[in-house]
């Protein structure tokens, strides 16, 4: 056989440099997973019951919408649906709850990996908006990992939660109060306690600054978008909230945000998101929800530069076996 043209293979091998200069312009991408995506196209809120609970990024029963189910308690309370509307009411001077899993049962949703985000959107229209509510955040949310699940309406056992809340002012013309906009997270060490009718069982991590009955509050019929996103860095999380109003009014600018760095999470894993309106005296009369919509973003770590450099060379070094 004649043997390979050694000059060839050196002028192969200047190739790596490129190949070097390829790599090094990779960037970090990521993967985006729907965990739920929910419109109630087929009007129940108890589909997929326990022990599912989600659909958990597939339309199993091809109706449009990836489902998770949803719980309400409150004396009084009621559900009205129909085809893209879940309507909920609390009673006269009584709260309500509502609850959904949006993962299965011991299958949390865990940001593994520096970039892993965790996004979740709630898309709602208030109808009643209190006007005489002038004190505290009484509209309150929570995304937590849960160590118990309900699996018929009730409200949800005092246990022990951990993860973040949303308390914001819910008020008609002008916000009553100066903390509008709050970063939550459970603070009770090693006991157990209800999830989100005591403020004690929380702890303020940030705040948005604004000015009592001044800055334009929330207005009846307009629609509202909760943003919501948790994701891993190096150094702990990052917490983002936000809530934007169809009508441009909200905080002069149609948009009421606070974010936050927090060095020491508690729990990176999370399965549950709950709602909890004080009164409808303090918050609204209902609240007519559209959208539901769970995701994670999955950071796609670099390739390394070793390994694809590797790749290359052995690869020019098997062609010229080959060939001689």
């Amino acid at each position: 056989m004649k043997p390979g043209n050694p000059f060839t293979f050196m002028k192969q091998l200047k190739l790596v440099p490129a190949l070097l200069a390829a790599v090094a312009g990779i960037s970090i991408g990521a993967q985006a997973a729907t965990i739920v995506n929910d419109t109630w196209l087929d009007a129940t809120r108890i589909d997929p019951a326990a022990p599912v609970y989600s659909e958990n990024g597939t339309d199993g029963d091809l109706d449009g919408d990836i489902e998770s189910v949803w719980y309400r308690s409150g004396t009084g309370s009621s559900t009205t649906m129909s085809p893209g509307h879940m309507v909920n009411a609390a009673g006269a001077a009584g709260s309500m709850s509502l609850t959904t899993y949006f993962s299965p049962d011991a299958s949390s949703v865990t940001l593994n990996n520096v970039g892993d985000q965790l996004s979740l959107t709630w898309v709602f229209t208030p109808t009643g908006v209190t006007t005489t509510s002038t004190g505290n955040q009484d509209m309150r949310l929570a995304v937590v990992d849960s160590a118990a699940r309900l699996a018929a309406d009730a409200t949800p056992a005092n246990a022990v939660y951990s993860g973040y809340g949303i308390f914001f002012n819910m008020r008609a013309g002008t916000l009553g109060n100066a903390a509008s906009l709050r970063i939550m997270e459970w603070a009770v060490p090693g006991g157990a306690n209800n999830l989100l009718s005591t403020g004690a069982a929380w702890t303020q991590d940030a705040t948005t600054a604004s000015v009592v009955g001044t800055t334009p509050g929330y207005t009846s019929g307009n629609t509202y978008t909760l943003f919501w996103s948790i994701t891993k860095t190096a150094s702990g999380a990052d917490i983002y909230q936000s809530i934007t109003d169809s009508g441009g009014l909200l905080d002069g600018d149609g948009v009421l945000d606070v974010s936050y760095s927090d060095a020491t999470p508690q729990t990176l894993s999370f399965d549950t998101f709950a709602l909890r309106p004080q009164t409808p005296e303090l918050t609204a009369t209902s609240f007519d929800t559209t959208l539901f919509r769970v995701e994670l973003f999955t950071a796609v770590p670099e390739p390394t530069v070793a390994a694809i450099l590797g790749v290359g060379i052995m690869g020019l070094i098997a062609a010229r076996r080959t060939r001689r």
